[in-house]
């Protein structure tokens, strides 16, 4: 996993960062398993609200930063998909235009907890929705 204080899993689910290592209007993304098994996780901070989703576009499953935890578009209104310009909205990961537009980004379920963000959902149950698993 890169990025943030990594922790092993609690029972409110594995730590990914504390809320201060995401730049307000900014995202921080996250890497599990290994090989053909690996699956992206990214949030995106709005002031105290974050909304974590898979690093896969809907398109062709390809990770959405163009440089490590760069997520947003210029103006930092929208996800941007770097390999074909998708552009999705922040709040429900609906896509607003590019290739696949009208799909959605797969959001992830997380915790927040004394200003800590944690995985509410098992790795293994993500890795197994991962585009390329079977």
């Amino acid at each position: 996993m890169s990025g943030g204080h990594c922790g092993a899993g609690t029972p409110g689910g594995r730590l990914l960062c504390r809320l201060g290592d995401i730049p307000d209007g900014g995202g921080k993304g996250f890497w599990f398993g290994r090989d053909t098994a690996r699956l992206g996780v990214f949030v995106v901070r709005k002031g105290n609200t974050v909304v974590a989703y898979l690093n896969s576009c809907p398109h062709r499953g390809t990770p959405l930063d163009w440089l490590p935890d760069r997520f947003l578009d210029r103006d930092g209104c929208h996800i941007l998909c770097a390999t074909h310009g998708a552009l999705f909205r922040i709040g429900d990961g609906f896509c607003l235009s590019g290739p696949c537009a009208g799909a959605k980004l797969r959001a992830v379920r997380t915790v927040h907890r004394g200003g800590e963000i944690y995985l509410a959902e098992s790795l293994s149950d993500l890795l197994s929705q991962a585009p390329g698993s079977t």
